[in-house]
């Protein structure tokens, strides 16, 4: 099942959070796009441009988008 895990006011910043996911392997999509793309002032009538991942993988997906990488392998990155 997928969920929203984030809302954006823009397609743009929608995409980048998504990239940003797809890079560590979490599969996910963008909803709202093209109605957004269509006239700036509808974002905000809909809730804005989401961002959805399977339920399973929303709190990394979210970590990933707050910058605190889940750490899964143990490893300190620094």
């Amino acid at each position: 099942m997928l969920i929203t895990i984030a809302s954006f006011a823009n397609p743009l910043d929608a995409n980048l959070a998504k990239s940003r996911l797809e890079a560590d392997g979490i599969d996910c999509v963008v909803t709202n796009e093209h109605i957004a793309s269509m006239n700036w002032i509808w974002p905000l009538a809909i809730g804005g441009v989401g961002l959805q991942v399977l339920e399973e993988d929303a709190r990394r997906a979210l970590e990933i988008l707050e910058g605190e990488p889940a750490d899964e392998d143990g490893v300190d990155e620094e």
